[in-house]
């Protein structure tokens, strides 16, 4: 099998997690180290509806946002270009968007605890607003669809420049594996 860090079948990296675990910082920070694109679903809706993704689900709902985000991913997919994508913790509930990443990526899983998510989730105005109750179980639906995309999970509690730099070395290990395989 050919990973996202090396090319061939799989020449993306998706970072997902639930809302609020740092799929942006990380994936920035990988990108750059990798030396590819960086794709981010908040930047794409912002830049195609001039919205943020509350503002579009506050005018056209939750589900044209879930339909957005998954479009989103499965552009991205589509590319030959390698890119490593911030995606929407949405998209773990779609199955296109499920067979497509384990088509055409590696997929790391930022994982967090609750407490440490809706702290985060308070700082962001692009975010939509979810109490603790909600997440408890947005997070128990996710979690085996999370469990089953994961190709590395990554414990997101921890500063962000820890957390990028285990990721950086865990997708080296993965090209390494694969390149030897």
């Amino acid at each position: 099998m050919t990973n996202a860090a090396s090319g061939g079948d799989r020449p993306h990296v998706v970072i997902t997690g639930l809302m609020g675990v740092g799929k942006s910082t990380a994936g920035r920070a990988l990108a750059a180290e990798l030396g590819v694109a960086h794709r981010d679903s908040d930047d794409d809706i912002r830049r195609l509806f001039g919205l943020s993704g509350v503002e579009l689900a506050e005018r056209h709902g939750v589900d044209e946002l879930h339909r957005i985000e998954s479009a989103l991913l499965l552009g991205a997919l589509a590319s030959e270009q390698p890119t490593v994508v911030s995606a929407a913790a949405w998209v773990v509930e779609d199955p296109r968007c499920r067979a497509a990443m384990a088509r055409r990526a590696t997929v790391v899983v930022l994982e967090a605890t609750i407490t440490h998510l809706v702290e985060r989730i308070a700082t962001g105005a692009h975010r939509r607003p979810m109490d603790r109750q909600e997440l408890e179980l947005v997070a128990a639906r996710r979690a085996p669809l999370f469990d089953e995309v994961a190709d590395i999970s990554i414990d997101a509690d921890r500063p962000a420049e820890v957390v990028a730099a285990d990721l950086s070395r865990q997708i080296a290990a993965t090209r390494a594996s694969s390149t030897n395989s």
